[in-house]
């Protein structure tokens, strides 16, 4: 399992360092841990969910966490049927699989401010190999 944060840094993953970009997270897994989740950590912050841009592979077990950096938010993937509050000061495990391939709009679902319209983000769902 790879976890990946949001954040420009380098991350110790298996055994290796990756550098990571604020606005993309690409969740890879190998096949030995099919069966383990895709682990995404998520800020959700007035006017901006980060990571922005989320991908991963059509078939994928994907666990998102979700934490507040201010207010409370709320976060939306409606082709999953997501739609979950995010507390100050709490995290918010979402489970899913990227059933269907294709680009998903992720938007707050809490009114946060007057820039809340704003505050959107993508899901990528990339084709499983055939």
């Amino acid at each position: 399992m790879r976890v990946f944060t949001s954040t420009i840094c380098a991350a110790a993953v298996a055994g290796t360092a990756h550098l990571l970009a604020p606005t993309l997270v690409l969740a890879q897994q190998d096949s030995a841990t099919v069966s383990a989740p895709m682990i995404i950590e998520v800020i959700a912050r007035k006017f901006e969910f980060e990571p922005s841009r989320i991908e991963v592979t059509e078939g994928d077990r994907v666990r998102l966490i979700v934490r507040s950096g201010d207010g409370v938010h709320g976060i939306a993937i409606k082709k999953f049927k997501i739609n979950k509050l995010v507390p100050r000061g709490e995290e918010v495990t979402i489970d899913f699989v990227a059933a269907a391939p294709g680009t998903f709009p992720i938007a707050c679902s809490e009114y946060c401010g007057e820039g809340h319209e704003d505050m959107t983000g993508m899901l990528v769902v990339r084709a499983k190999a055939r």
